[in-house]
């Protein structure tokens, strides 16, 4: 008599059981402990399957009908159009295709998805399925969002609380307070250098972005500062081009501190932009009667930005 081989479990003979029922079983427990979410939409019949993982990771009753359409509503909206692209390039030519997007749970939740999408053919090498196996990853996308933003602040950080930032030495070279021309759109034989723009601003976050965002310009050399004090000693010593200034400072007001700035030499005429929360149009006409240029309201739109400091570089008067 033969005994049963032990360490493993033998499936109970089955009719049709070969070669692709035993990979498409080794792949449904592959997915249940990787948590990985499977989505067939059959093109011929129009009907949609989830595995249950999917609706788990959708936020959807296991007894909600499904249909491509309903499937489709979950997606982020900004989201919608890329994966829409990437059906249709799946219909011209079968292949897979890789891509993250975002849906919108039931309960509101914005759930990060990380997808590959592909096509299972005919003889013919026409589409027959649409798979989708899809992972969360909401997670993972923000712990590194959380390591970015860290090693971003601590870059920032670093500029602003060192005295090598913003504070000039005593034997600096002169040239540093005269600066260069600044160099024109139209160009003029003139010896040319980057703009300075000096932002202050106690919010880290802010000046982490406005620095990330003029990093993206060559022509552009900022500086930073936390408060009206710094903010006052660099003006002082580095002779900024275009000076940005938060509405609400730790010390002193955004107002106040143009006011001070304005009475050192060369700083008469600097085109100065309030950035600030306040939305109000009085803040706005306040600002303009104090001697700003222009107001950003926060958060900035920085094509207005880069709209403003092309103007400010082919202007004349800075020549």
């Amino acid at each position: 008599m033969n005994e049963p081989v032990s360490g493993f479990r033998q499936a109970a003979a089955e009719p049709e059981f070969g070669l692709a029922e035993a990979q498409r079983r080794m792949q449904r427990q592959l997915m249940v402990s990787t948590g990985v979410a499977q989505a067939v939409f059959d093109l011929a019949s129009q009907e949609l399957n989830w595995n249950p993982r999917a609706y788990e990771i959708y936020g959807v009753d296991a007894a909600t009908p499904l249909s491509l359409d309903f499937a489709m509503g979950l997606v982020y909206p900004d989201d919608l159009d890329l994966l829409i692209r990437a059906r249709e390039q799946l219909r011209r030519s079968p292949g897979a295709i890789e891509l993250d997007y975002r849906i919108i749970r039931a309960d509101g939740e914005l759930v990060d998805i990380h997808s590959l999408l592909f096509s299972e053919v005919d003889s013919q090498g026409r589409p027959l399925l649409f798979v989708e196996l899809s992972l969360d990853v909401t997670e993972r996308k923000r712990v590194e969002t959380a390591l970015i933003q860290s090693a971003r602040l601590c870059r920032v950080l670093d500029k602003v609380s060192t005295d090598i930032y913003w504070e000039q030495s005593d034997d600096r070279d002169a040239s540093d307070t005269q600066p260069a021309p600044l160099e024109s759109a139209h160009g003029s034989g003139e010896e040319l250098r980057k703009m300075r723009v000096l932002y202050v601003e106690d919010n880290m976050y802010n000046l982490m972005l406005f620095d990330d965002v003029m990093r993206t310009r060559e022509d552009v050399e900022m500086r930073m500062a936390q408060n009206g004090a710094q903010g006052f000693e660099v003006a002082s010593s580095w002779q900024p081009d275009v000076l940005v200034i938060d509405g609400r400072l730790p010390d002193i007001h955004g107002i106040d501190l143009l006011q001070r700035m304005r009475a050192i030499p060369g700083l008469e005429n600097t085109p100065a932009f309030m950035c600030s929360a306040d939305t109000l149009p009085e803040h706005k006409i306040l600002a303009e009667q104090a001697g700003f240029t222009g107001y950003w309201t926060k958060p900035v739109d920085f094509d207005k930005v880069f709209e403003e400091l092309d103007r400010i570089v082919a202007g004349s008067a800075l020549r």
